[in-house]
């Protein structure tokens, strides 16, 4: 079975929460902290931050330590090339409650590059970050220990880190003629260990899980689900593991899978539309069993055409629930996994268009998403609302406005007491948190 990623510190990360987006080289999502319980007349309320950039991501290190990933800020669509002018990102310590700036690090090269990054707090106490075509190493106090540029002339979208304390990157596949190139860097100088160059275009991030002492790693291609095998300081291709989403015309790549209950889950539709050419089918959800990846379980529920979504379906494996949505359609629904073919539809709700990575509390079943108005961009629009929920039961919790127009397709991250924060494009952080009204 499956491990759980809140049920133990994973590998060489830094034993705390939430050491890396999505809580776990498995990309769960699913928070070991206490959820916020919000009980009957409770209500939520938010502090809310412009950052000047890009928000990308928060990650604790010890408790009470909050870090914070942003990009230059874009004013087109992304991923953007800026060779001459702003292009630099930043990592921040802020403050758990004020958001407030604590500690910064000096200006981040992306090499011309704007896409959200990634950071990872590593089992050495320093953090980790990819920005744009280069790779950072940082001490506690945000101070560049090494850098390093990496080999492709373009964005990498994604940065885990191996069970060896290496650490994995790999490029985003957003032009017809990419290919997928992987690099793993070794935690100490950054320097290259293994790289492997694959014809395919990739564009999701990519999850990982160790069984046995081989680390399997997890991506999608244009329309196929495909693994690699690591072990210490190799990375090869596992020919025998393959499994097909295509789904008929006008279908788009897939972002990122997770890993739950022997299972791959993902969506398709995820490809934006400026990139290549644009989808027009509708939103579905799949399930690949790792042991035979051949004939996947297909969830085609939203039923609306011209879908699209800007990240991966929340997995829960504690409950064996399956959240997935369409930001066009603004709708979202949530399936219990009974076994290999069968689903029980749990709720629906329409009026949501969920951008935000969601995440769940193990504890409470607290699901956040996200509940952004018709016709808003990273550019302009009125306030999105963060919204908890019952995984279970989709009744509504709590909502609050979180200052920005969506979060579009960036990261959650549990807080220390009773609540939440979160990034958006727009250059917006937020916690959102339990009033106090006594």
């Amino acid at each position: 079975m499956t491990d759980l990623d809140h049920e133990r510190r994973a590998g060489a990360y830094f034993d705390s929460a939430w050491p890396v987006e999505c809580g776990g080289s498995r990309r769960q999502k699913i928070a070991r902290t206490g959820g916020p319980s919000i009980q009957a007349g409770e209500r939520l309320t938010a502090t809310t931050r412009d950052t000047g950039g890009w928000a990308v991501m928060f990650v604790q290190r010890r408790r009470g330590e909050l870090y914070l990933l942003c990009g230059a800020g874009i004013d087109g669509l992304p991923p953007q090339h800026r060779p001459a002018g702003d292009s630099d990102g930043w990592v921040e310590r802020v403050d758990p409650i004020t958001l407030e700036t604590i500690d910064r690090s000096p200006a981040l090269s992306s090499g011309g590059w704007l896409w959200c990054g990634a950071i990872v707090v590593h089992r050495n106490g320093d953090l980790y970050a990819v920005n744009g075509r280069f790779a950072y190493r940082l001490d506690p106090a945000c101070n560049v220990v090494a850098e390093r540029r990496l080999p492709v002339d373009g964005p990498y979208n994604g940065l885990l880190i191996l069970p060896d304390g290496n650490l994995l990157a790999r490029n985003l596949g957003f032009r017809a003629d990419d290919r997928c190139a992987w690099v793993v860097l070794d935690p100490d100088r950054l320097d290259i260990v293994a790289e492997l160059v694959l014809d395919d275009r990739c564009m999701g991030r990519f999850s990982a899980d160790t069984v046995d002492a081989v680390t399997h790693v997890y991506f999608t291609t244009e329309n196929e689900i495909r693994r690699l095998r690591y072990t210490p300081g190799e990375l090869g291709v596992d020919t025998e593991w393959k499994g097909s989403y295509a789904a008929g015309d006008g279908q788009t790549d897939g972002w990122d899978t997770s890993v739950g209950d022997d299972s791959l889950w993902m969506m398709d539709m995820g490809r934006p539309s400026f990139w290549l050419e644009p989808g027009s089918a509708r939103q579905r959800a799949f399930r690949f069993s790792i042991d035979d990846p051949s004939t996947p379980d297909v969830i085609d529920e939203i039923g609306s055409p011209g879908a699209w979504n800007p990240g991966p379906p929340l997995y829960d494996p504690v409950r064996q629930i399956l959240v997935h949505y369409d930001s066009t359609a603004a709708t979202v629904v949530a399936h219990r996994y009974l076994g290999p073919g069968e689903f029980e539809l749990l709720w629906r709700k329409e009026g949501h268009r969920n951008y935000v990575q969601m995440l769940c509390w193990a504890d409470t079943g607290e699901l956040v998403l996200e509940s952004s108005p018709d016709g808003a961009t990273p550019f302009g629009g009125a306030s999105a609302d963060l919204v908890i929920v019952d995984i279970e039961t989709g009744h509504e919790r709590g909502r609050t406005a979180i200052g920005m127009p969506g979060t579009f397709g960036m990261f959650c991250c549990p807080g220390f007491e009773r609540d939440v924060y979160v990034a958006g494009i727009p250059g917006g952080v937020a916690r959102v948190f339990v009033a106090d009204d006594d």
